[in-house]
């Protein structure tokens, strides 16, 4: 078998045909059932009302109003937003618009200096259902992550080189970012990760917040995440991604191999269990008519997992599976894009335009 969905040709997996997909595929060995991997009425709620939000608001919705319908459906009335200390505007921004939406919400301000974990306690303590990531550090998004006691989706991405557009590296990457993500660096050396503490993980984050803001022109986000895996001693990630990513995981993949990382990726409709399977009809799905299998995050995560990543990257999955994979994970995620099909994966202007 071979955890290399980015690298796939076929995607058969995405009308279910399990038969065509390739002879190393995951699918074709022993595949944990949906049972399995649900094992709970919250997540496979979670995962039917993901698929319906993003059926209904296919095109349509924002990031935003995906995230505020799914709130809604989900019975999440009180919600969390954090940020970085300088993105205290978005969180603001997306506070407003999740008000406006008719949710209770509660901004976990930034102290002076980031505190992560910090702000999940106080979350907690505040009792929301849903926290929103409305722009964070690289580092400190995984520790928020791995702290929050609610279920947790990602709005903004923190990007200051690409005014929060971090897909915008991905398409720009053979052009104006070539130098940035191609440039000359130290490859990671296989063998040196020494395990995940919060402690690294913040001093890590620390120390590529402190790198980027010594230099003239601030990095991007994917820039970044390879200095923070580089400082942590990760030499093997992960990329957890939307089928409708499949271009983008690709140039990631490729961008990350250059700089010298070992890479497994997971597509969303790994496991090939069509829609009907959690009580999806016909009509409810994004093409009626047509065989539809339903987004599998937790499968994505074990996968990965079990192939011994170190570091998982979110590239661009839904509102609600995002949710799942983080809540799943036993390794650190950074979010590397979050996905807006009005917008073109630019969440945040959704929040500046009036």
């Amino acid at each position: 078998m071979s955890l290399e969905c980015a690298s796939c040709d076929v995607y058969a997996c995405r009308v279910g045909r399990v038969d065509a997909t390739p002879d190393d595929c995951p699918m074709r060995g022993p595949f944990p059932s949906l049972e399995e991997l649900y094992d709970t009425d919250g997540a496979r709620r979670l995962l039917y009302h993901s698929a319906l939000v993003e059926a209904e608001g296919y095109g349509r919705w924002t990031r935003v109003r995906e995230i505020a319908e799914l709130a809604h459906r989900m019975e999440y009335h009180r919600l969390g937003v954090v940020s970085c200390p300088d993105m205290g505007m978005e969180a603001d921004l997306a506070a407003r618009a999740l008000r406006r939406m008719g949710l209770d919400v509660v901004v976990a301000a930034p102290f002076e200096d980031c505190d992560p974990v910090g702000q999940a306690l106080l979350l907690a303590e505040e009792h929301t259902h849903f926290n929103v990531l409305a722009g964070m550090c690289v580092g400190h998004d995984s520790l928020f992550i791995r702290h929050s006691r609610a279920p947790v989706t990602s709005l903004v991405v923190r990007d200051l080189r690409l005014a929060h557009n971090p897909a915008a590296a991905l398409y720009t990457r053979e052009g104006y970012s070539k130098t940035a993500l191609y440039g000359r660096r130290e490859p990671p050396v296989p063998g040196t990760f020494g395990g995940w503490s919060d402690e690294l993980i913040a001093d890590t984050a620390r120390a590529v917040s402190d790198a980027a803001a010594g230099r003239e022109t601030p990095p991007c986000r994917v820039e970044e995440i390879m200095d923070f895996a580089r400082r942590s001693g990760v030499s093997h990630m992960g990329i957890v991604f939307c089928v409708g990513f499949r271009r983008e995981a690709r140039d990631l993949e490729a961008i990350l191999q250059t700089n010298g990382f070992r890479v497994s990726s997971s597509c969303c409709k790994t496991g090939a269990v069509p829609k009907a399977t959690i009580g999806i009809k016909d009509e409810e799905q994004v093409t009626p008519g047509k065989p539809e299998m339903i987004c599998n995050p937790v499968a994505q995560s074990s996968l990965l997992e079990d192939e011994g990543v170190e570091l998982m990257l979110l590239l661009g999955q839904c509102a609600g599976h995002d949710s799942a994979t983080m809540a799943s994970l036993s390794v650190p995620a950074v979010c590397v894009v979050a996905k807006d099909r009005v917008l073109a994966h630019n969440t945040v202007a959704a929040l500046y335009r009036p």
